[in-house]
């Protein structure tokens, strides 16, 4: 189980999220400045998430990072694939890891292609963690129109929104409120605004987007976030990649606090059922 399935799979909770929090009004209009070049939806997404998170590491001295889904991808296949496999996503990981080592120390703001090359990777092996499934394509040439698509969504993103004045957290996880969840992590904390990334090329908060996030603001309630003392999180937002829009909303225009910790209980006791 993880958040977006405990969601997904139960009317109930849904039902839930709808009566206690008040999803604001989207009426943001936008330009999309990044059309899909390929067809590999969740591959670009995926990539794009590395890559974002890359930039902001970059940006941001003292960020708190974890360890890559992409090396869970490479345990799998050596649990479950062949050593020939295994061997050569050895050497795919181990390759991404140096050339993000290398974009680290560099001057440069974005990603060179060879980086994005091998996030694209790093996207395959996430899949064989999430999948289960190996993808002959993971040890091909990457091709030149998903390159592309990365560069452009690359080239939209506004340093100005992603700089932290006291945290920067990548893929932040909520320690018992995860666990609650079979697993749940989100994409990243900056400051006080906990960020999911999105690269559909549709312009849209639905119900199933604010509750993804309203959900992970429950969690960080239950556990905290891990390897940060004080949560603090006082909004929620969402990077639209494809506009090159952060759109953000403050968590009191959301639920009245006052009802916050019924409803944190009640979560908690329908998380166990």
């Amino acid at each position: 189980m993880s958040l977006t399935s405990f969601l997904e799979e139960n009317a109930d909770v849904r039902a839930r999220f709808l009566a206690q929090f008040k999803k604001p009004e989207f009426r943001i209009r936008s330009p999309l400045l990044a059309p899909p070049r390929t067809k590999s939806f969740g591959l670009a997404g995926t990539a794009f998430d590395y890559l974002l998170r890359f930039c902001i590491q970059r940006l941001n001295t003292g960020t708190h990072a974890t360890g890559w889904i992409a090396e869970s991808g490479l345990a799998a296949i050596y649990a479950n694939g062949s050593p020939v496999v295994a061997n050569k996503a050895k050497r795919l990981l181990n390759e991404a890891k140096r050339r993000h080592r290398a974009f680290l120390r560099s001057t440069r703001t974005r990603p060179p292609r060879a980086l994005i090359e091998a996030a694209v990777g790093l996207a395959h092996l996430d899949n064989v963690f999430r999948v289960g499934i190996v993808d002959p394509r993971m040890f091909r040439p990457v091709p030149s129109a998903l390159v592309k698509d990365l560069q452009v969504m690359l080239s939209l993103v506004q340093p100005q929104m992603f700089r932290s004045d006291r945290r920067c957290i990548l893929n932040p996880t909520f320690g018992r409120g995860s666990q609650l969840v079979g697993g749940a992590d989100a994409d990243l904390i900056i400051d006080d605004t906990l960020i999911d990334v999105k690269t559909s090329k549709h312009l849209m908060f639905d119900r199933e987007f604010f509750n993804q996030l309203a959900g992970y603001y429950v969690l960080s309630c239950i556990g905290g976030v891990d390897g940060c003392r004080a949560a603090g999180i006082k909004h929620l937002a969402i990077y639209y990649a494809r506009y090159g829009l952060l759109h953000r909303i403050a968590v009191a225009d959301c639920i009245a606090q006052s009802n916050l910790p019924a409803f944190v209980r009640w979560f908690k006791k329908r998380a166990k059922a």
